[in-house]
């Protein structure tokens, strides 16, 4: 059963950064750990909003086929390291489902402003709007499954590989478990949601372009960004004992 997540309204304009820096790097008073994850859960629930209308662009780079959302996505799986190495699995799994409620409920509003009769139907805002946010469904379910198996995969194989190798190698456990996860991912939402539509050589094209950037990303930005955020966070919130 997923927690309950308090509402939290943050009002943030360009006069508050030098007090947030201030209260985050400067005090010496640690950050309560319910308070760092409601705000780590909303960045996160952002990230997969922000992901799942990215991918409505296919992207193309050389011979790499993408689409915009893997430019955004990878991050979550940065944050599932982060959360599982230091929190446990749990705690990532609750911040993992709240993630999916979060992109189920953008997807309901989305697509009931698609459904609902429009001023101007020909108005060419209204037509994007509507081609962009009425989901094919089986694409939808394919997506939704895939990032549940995907990031659950991620999160428990991080902390397996901490339990056998303690806490050195943190660089190994990020790319390791980010290798599992985001295999189950890519080739779940690839074959469930192009399956019997494209060739077979098209379907192992998209599964090892989509595979392919993630793990670069993970290594060239995620890790080094684990590196450096985990003694940071280690130092300002206060860890469960």
């Amino acid at each position: 059963m997923i927690p309950e997540l308090p509402i939290i309204l943050v009002s943030l304009d360009i006069r508050s950064i030098p007090m947030l820096k201030k209260n985050f790097l400067k005090t010496k008073e640690k950050i309560p750990l319910e308070k760092f994850l409601y705000v780590t859960t909303i960045v996160y629930i952002l990230l997969m909003v922000a992901s799942n209308v990215m991918a409505s662009k296919v992207l193309a780079f050389g011979g790499l086929v993408i689409d915009a959302g893997t430019l955004t996505y990878p991050l979550t799986f940065m944050i599932g390291d982060l959360l599982a190495e230091l929190f446990g699995y749990k705690r990532t799994a609750n911040v993992i489902l709240w993630g999916f409620a979060g992109n189920f409920l953008f997807c309901l509003c989305a697509l009931a402003g698609a459904v609902m009769p429009a001023l101007d139907p020909n108005d060419p805002i209204t037509r994007a709007y509507d081609t962009l946010f009425t989901y094919n469904l089986r694409i939808v379910g394919a997506s939704f499954g895939a990032y549940l198996a995907g990031a659950l995969v991620n999160a428990g194989s991080l902390v397996l590989i901490r339990r056998l190798t303690g806490p050195k190698w943190l660089g190994f456990r990020t790319i390791g478990s980010t290798a599992l996860g985001a295999l189950v991912d890519t080739a779940l939402f690839t074959g469930l949601a192009w399956a019997f539509t494209l060739p077979g050589e098209e379907l192992f094209r998209m599964i090892y372009s989509g595979y392919a950037v993630k793990m670069l990303y993970e290594i060239i930005i995620a890790t080094p960004l684990d590196y450096a955020l985990s003694p940071l966070i280690r130092k300002r919130v206060r860890l469960p004992t």
